[in-house]
């Protein structure tokens, strides 16, 4: 009798290989601590932690470390739709938002509000920008996910429904929503009842109802070369957007939730967890070619990784002729990257506690195609050294500006600061307060945000982030500066603008207007300009 060869496992060699690949990029990519889990066939055959869950301590990261996931949370929240969708005869995912929500729902027209879908709020077919940066800051702590849905309808969009593709973390929140309507129980209970614990995800919960945020590794940022710790209340800020990216997990338990997704929705047992055919309906394609600048091509590459399509809380991409289903993560500065080849039965997730730069964020993408290339059996075609220099050799690295020693704080404008100080209100994203600080002129925004504002002229100003925020405009690879403009009109200031949308547009905040959370304001005498946009920022 001869023993029996585990075909699915990793050789030793690839082991040996995989460790030192990995060590090396983490050291010379300045990431703290990093999780990586490789499945194939129907059993996790790698699953470790590298660096540091904690550095002061000196808490080395492991397998059951626990690392925010970030948007790796869309999944999550698409196969739980899923599995309520199976389970209701009344609703499919091309069911009008507004005939589950009711004449309550609007969002920013009346033909986006009549027509959008539950399939167009997983796809980001709404055509509303991100408008990340109010989520950044973090709204009130005592917002509801009902408060924010209100909201929706002050947050215009640029495009039209479904002819172009915008991530939304809004509609990935307004979709956690419709599933508690649904059902009458909270997102976060039907994600722990429906799918944690019936696949033994023990470890594995959600970042603003964690009983301590201790448990989480600790995320980090690089000033002139060294690691720096992050405030973790940050992570509150996902709140109440908890659908679009509040799950933590470890590398053990996420070796479980890609061999849910590669067995068709059954668990280790082969029970049936979601009905495959609703399932598979999140894997089809939706909007084509949504991330096209990020494609690798060959020749200018050895290798062709091309983007198809953005699906229902996934991507697919073909990476060396193979299919793979796949999303990334951020959050404060996590970074994650989960990747499935359904058609090899194999799948690699990898995260880490910063640095939040570029080449942190291409670390993750080398070390998660190394190790795709030994699960398919392929040659890989990164070494530690390109793995190093990513993108170059094929293309220029960028540059990663180190943290600057700021210039004092200097009033040089002849208009007083009284003239800039109140509040000053939208109806979509809130309210701003701009207050004098000993010498400084602040302006706070948000739960978490909180600028001094350094003045260029009478109406142009640029803001650099101090306390829990700091890290945004002053540290390596972060050093813009987020420009705010006043409106002045008849020598009084009327109000201000300020990028609420990174990407694409500058938001108009009136002064004296001042909304709550419930979108009640006072002192506002034309609410037409609440959500008026200006389409060009400084970038």
């Amino acid at each position: 009798m001869t023993d029996s060869v585990d075909v699915d496992a990793l050789s030793a060699e690839e082991v040996h290989a995989l460790n030192r690949f990995v060590r090396d990029t983490v050291s010379c990519s300045g990431i703290p601590g990093l999780a990586v889990t490789l499945v194939r066939g129907d059993e996790s055959v790698f699953s470790r932690g590298y660096g540091h869950a904690e550095i002061e301590a000196g808490k080395q990261a492991t397998e059951h470390s626990k690392f925010c996931i970030g948007s790796l949370t869309k999944a999550f929240t698409s196969a739980v739709l899923a599995d309520i969708l199976s389970k209701n005869q009344s609703v499919t995912w091309d069911t009008k938002v507004k005939d589950i929500l009711g004449d309550r729902f609007h969002l920013s027209d009346q033909l986006r509000t009549d027509h959008v879908t539950l399939r167009d709020l997983l796809a980001h077919k709404v055509g509303t920008p991100s408008y990340f940066h109010a989520l950044l800051v973090g709204f009130p702590e005592n917002m509801s996910r009902s408060d924010l849905v209100g909201k929706l309808q002050f947050m215009p969009a640029t495009d039209e429904l479904r002819t172009k593709f915008h991530y939304s973390n809004y509609m990935y929140m307004l979709a956690g929503h419709i599933a508690e309507v649904l059902t009458g129980e909270s997102w976060e209970a039907l994600v722990d009842e429906r799918l944690l614990r019936r696949l033994n995800m023990l470890d594995t919960g959600f970042v603003d109802r964690a009983g301590s945020l201790e448990e989480i590794v600790t995320p980090y940022v690089l000033r002139n070369g060294k690691h720096v710790p992050v405030d973790k209340n940050l992570l509150l800020s996902v709140a109440p957007s908890g659908p679009a990216g509040s799950v933590y997990s470890t590398a053990s338990d996420m070796a479980r939730w890609m061999l849910f997704h590669l067995r068709q929705g059954r668990n280790a047992h082969g029970a049936s967890l979601v009905h495959s055919a609703w399932l598979e309906e999140t894997y089809h394609s939706q909007m084509t070619h949504p991330f096209e600048e990020k494609d690798l091509n060959r020749p200018i590459f050895p290798i062709s990784d091309v983007t198809l399509s953005y699906n229902m809380g996934w991507m697919t991409s073909e990476y060396r002729g193979y299919r793979k289903l796949w999303h990334s993560g951020g959050i404060v500065t996590f970074t994650s990257q989960l990747w499935l080849f359904p058609g090899m039965r194999s799948g690699v997730f990898v995260a880490s506690n910063g640095p939040l730069t570029t080449r942190g964020s291409a670390a993750l993408k080398t070390i998660a195609a190394f190790a795709s290339d030994l699960l398919l059996r392929e040659k890989p075609w990164l070494n530690v050294s390109t793995a190093c220099s990513f993108p170059a050799p094929w293309e220029p690295a960028p540059e990663v500006p180190e943290a600057v020693t700021l210039p004092p704080y200097a009033w040089n404008i002849t208009r007083p600061r009284s003239h800039y100080t109140g509040k000053y209100g939208n109806m979509g994203f809130g309210r701003i307060v701009v207050e004098p600080e000993e010498d400084k002129l602040m302006l706070r925004y948000g739960r978490f945000g909180k600028m001094a504002i350094h003045p260029v002229n009478d109406e142009e100003f640029r803001g650099v982030y101090v306390d829990k925020l700091w890290f945004i405009t002053n540290s390596d690879g972060n050093v813009k500066r987020i420009p705010v403009t006043f409106v002045l009109q008849g020598g009084q200031v009327t109000g201000l603008y300020m990028p609420v949308d990174f990407e694409s547009a500058k938001t108009l905040f009136l002064k004296g207007a001042d909304f709550n959370h419930t979108n009640s304001a006072t002192s506002l005498e034309n609410t037409s300009f609440c959500c008026e946009v200006i389409t060009e920022i400084e970038r």
